[in-house]
């Protein structure tokens, strides 16, 4: 979750056009696998706008790095916290346009508010700023803001337990829905995998049932989507976009897309 400053993924950085298309594609299927889990091939190629064969050529190339396990018609990272030291996909994926947003979702952040973070690499960005602001409760399915924030003395730590899913280090299932329902908080900053039409996506249902869980306790919910979000894609329906008391996105967010979510009447904020 708040992954490590590792080396630079080997084979991503240079060589002719092509392999860097075919680098940076790659680039992007680590970061789907970091947000989603298991992702099917169709879904990817559907994202990518590349054939079946293409994503299943990445994938090869990834699982001879021990990067990934290939499933019948998905894949997925082999060992989360291996590929956290390999990859600093977090530079390579829209590092700046993510940093602005972190800067004006932290700057609503009060010291003593009670807080609800996802799992999702977005809001694990924001961890980092978290303890100049205590003190703060934190309530989170993610284990990986736990052991991110754990040693810090004055954030009050509230992990909802659960089934544990090993490819996204966190909580779900019916405790963990349960339990979120028997508390309340002030904010809740959350992420999505892919945004089409106004609608935000997650390709996992288990994703949505727990972060429609969270966001009902919460008395607001920040989304944090960076341009690169807004794509086709998606499978399991999380929210209308228009259901966040704000959305905060970048200034590469495309003016046509920019004029359809006001048109669609969600709280749009451009960062930066």
């Amino acid at each position: 979750m708040s992954e490590s400053q590792g080396e630079p993924y080997p084979t991503l950085s240079s060589g002719s056009g092509k392999r860097r298309d075919n680098a940076s594609r790659q680039q992007r299927i680590l970061d789907a696998l970091f947000e989603e889990g298991n992702v099917s091939i169709e879904t990817l190629s559907e994202r990518f706008g590349v054939s079946r064969m293409t994503i299943h050529r990445d994938a090869h190339a990834l699982a001879q790095q021990g990067l990934i396990d290939k499933f019948h018609g998905s894949i997925g990272l082999k060992n989360r916290a291996v590929t956290q030291k390999t990859v600093n996909f977090r530079k390579t994926r829209a590092a700046d346009l993510k940093q602005d947003i972190i800067t004006r979702a932290v700057s609503m952040i009060e010291p003593e508010q009670i807080l609800v973070l996802d799992d999702s690499t977005t809001v694990a960005q924001m961890l980092p700023l978290l303890p100049a602001l205590a003190p703060l409760t934190i309530i989170t399915n993610a284990m990986g803001v736990i052991q991110a924030l754990a040693p810090y003395p004055n954030l009050n730590l509230i992990c909802l337990g659960g089934d544990y899913s090993a490819p996204r280090n966190a909580f779900f299932g019916l405790l963990c829905e349960q339990a979120a329902r028997s508390i309340r908080a002030n904010t809740m900053f959350l992420s999505t995998s892919v945004i089409h039409n106004a609608i935000a996506f997650q390709n996992d249902q288990n994703v949505v049932k727990v972060k429609r869980a969270l966001m009902e306790i919460a008395d607001r919910c920040i989304l944090l989507a960076d341009s690169t979000k807004f794509q086709k894609g998606g499978l399991h329906r999380l929210a209308d976009l228009s259901e966040f008391d704000l959305v905060l996105s970048d200034t590469q967010l495309k003016p046509a897309t920019r004029k359809a979510l006001l048109q669609a009447d969600v709280k749009l904020e451009i960062c930066g």
